[in-house]
């Protein structure tokens, strides 16, 4: 049962396989001090995978390039297929690095907010058992909604899906501390000296802004717990279990936004994850997740300020799926 690490920057594979023995350098991913580049990979090798190094072995990579561009997303579809050509018996890949959340302006239970991680899993109201959904084209129609063209992804197996959402409902009661903060103080411990600023910033930087019209917003206030839910908040990384979104159709509008996520009850934006996918899918794997920690209300290309913070809590909460999958039988 072989598992494989696949990171670029922002992104990440695992893998498990006795006749592996490779791995990459901790510094095969680059850090800025200016928060541009923050490496999912680097997190893992560093503090989230050591641990698990008797049973696993680790490759990590940087994609050429990401974003929306035609040249990216080719280089990024070209690399995962070669690195999934060259490492063939792989059935588990992590999608690992930062996202926009998907705010939510009166309903606490829906919103997510800057810090928090987002799972991609098959929204639980919905029939469809779609994980990530590409939105190609977004165009009004006659009756004032939205008409889209789309790309949805939805992995055979569920396993990885089915491990977080056990751990959401394990630890949303608040009584346990939840092991993926516990995983992220270690990594604040082991990042001491690492350019970058780790920790999570200042909660008045989390500034949620509505759209008015004509390109005005107006800052408004998070969405408050009810009384029956304040028992149920967890101190530290709050976690999402639900689909994950993509496409410069939808994303890059605020109201096409909101729109294409009531659609597909997404919970969180990336910067474009199809010719990724569309690898790891044409290449036979049968179990796939992404995993976004939030540092924007967009794509996780905005939010320069939480990027740090966010990658190390992506990077938590992946080490948590993993140490929670069964052990390696052969």
């Amino acid at each position: 049962m072989p598992l494989f690490v696949f990171c670029n920057k922002r992104r990440m594979l695992l893998t498990r396989d006795s006749s592996i023995a490779a791995r990459t350098r901790s510094d095969c991913s680059s850090v800025s001090n200016a928060g541009s580049s923050y490496s999912a990979s680097m997190l893992l090798v560093r503090f989230c995978m050591v641990p698990l190094l008797s049973w696993y072995r680790v490759v990590s990579t940087k994609l050429p390039s990401v974003g929306r561009s035609r040249e990216a997303t080719t280089a990024a579809g070209n690399t995962t297929t070669r690195l999934l050509g060259i490492f063939q018996k792989v059935e588990y890949v992590f999608l690992v690095g930062v996202g926009g959340g998907v705010p939510h302006y009166a309903d606490y239970a829906r919103h997510v907010r800057l810090g928090d991680v987002v799972v991609s899993a098959p929204a639980a109201d919905l029939p469809d058992k779609h994980v990530y959904v590409f939105c190609e084209r977004a165009e009004r129609n006659d009756h004032g909604g939205w008409d889209y063209e789309v790309k949805p992804y939805q992995p055979a197996n569920l396993l990885l899906q089915d491990i977080a959402s056990r751990l959401q409902a394990q630890y949303s009661g608040g009584k346990h501390q939840a092991p993926w903060d516990l995983y992220a103080a270690e990594g604040l411990e082991r990042l001491r000296g690492v350019p970058g600023r780790w920790e999570a910033p200042s909660t008045g930087s989390d500034r949620l802004c509505v759209e008015v019209g004509d390109g005005a917003y107006i800052e408004v206030q998070h969405p408050a717990p009810s009384a029956d839910q304040i028992d149920s908040i967890s101190p530290g990384i709050r976690l999402h279990v639900a689909p994950v979104a993509g496409g410069r159709a939808v994303s890059c509008s605020e109201s096409a936004r909101a729109a294409f996520a009531a659609h597909t009850h997404a919970r969180a934006y990336d910067c474009e994850l199809d010719a990724v996918l569309d690898s790891v899918v044409g290449n036979r794997k049968d179990c796939f997740v992404s995993i976004r920690g939030i540092s924007d209300y967009r794509d996780g290309t905005r939010g320069k300020e939480w990027q740090p913070h966010a990658a190390l809590a992506a990077a938590a909460v992946a080490r948590t799926l993993i140490a929670a999958m069964d052990p390696p039988t052969d």
